[in-house]
């Protein structure tokens, strides 16, 4: 059943408003970004923009909610993925296209360790969502027979975020790699496929004899 009513309209507010904020946050970057600047481009008043969002930084988080790659890679059928390493990538080169947004979440990553900012719970739940993602992938790698099968899927998904967010920060300093083939990398590696590259091999050899 649809929602009707004040709620809906009032959601619907929201998403306009994080739109038109996360499109001036790509252009321009969130520090050239005021609250002002996005109620206009929204269309409304700044006063009925701070009624949604109170403060500057309630609303640079709600915009990243909404931008969110992993919150909405969780809605795909992960059951239908052919190959998780391209599919890590692909969210990946998502984010190089868009590197003023990924300044902002490097930013609002710094600034959830106080657990009193806007940013502690949005950083809380996208690690949450990242860590059960990247084991959902590793799992398909397993069941493949290309991820070895001792690697335990949550230290697995801690790690590769770990890296993830360590790489893009560099990323965002000096883009001199490839961030996506990076984190792919990174992700084989953890999967420890050289080890199960290596045992195929043996087996073919052995089968040949």
């Amino acid at each position: 059943m649809s929602v009707r009513g004040p709620y809906a309209k009032s959601r619907e507010r929201k998403a306009a408003i994080t739109a038109a904020s996360l499109q001036l946050v790509i252009e321009r970057g969130h520090e050239n970004v005021s609250t002002a600047e996005v109620a206009r481009s929204a269309g409304i008043t700044e006063s009925s923009l701070l009624y949604h969002f109170p403060t500057r930084d309630e609303l640079l988080v709600a915009t990243l909610t909404a931008a969110d790659p992993i919150l909405m890679a969780n809605e795909v059928d992960v059951g239908a993925i052919a190959d998780p390493v391209e599919v890590l990538r692909s969210v990946v080169s998502q984010g190089m296209g868009e590197p003023n947004r990924l300044r902002l979440f490097t930013e609002m990553l710094a600034r959830a360790s106080d657990p009193t900012h806007p940013a502690h719970q949005y950083i809380t739940e996208h690690h949450r969502l990242s860590l059960a993602y990247a084991a959902k992938l590793l799992r398909i790698r397993q069941d493949n027979g290309l991820a070895h099968p001792d690697v335990d899927p949550d230290r697995f998904g801690r790690e590769i975020v770990a890296i993830w967010d360590g790489l893009q920060a560099q990323w965002l300093v000096n883009r001199d790699f490839d961030l996506a083939d990076a984190v792919g990398n990174a992700f084989r590696r953890l999967c420890r496929e050289d080890v199960m590259e290596t045992k195929r091999t043996m087996e073919q050899l052995a089968a040949g004899l």
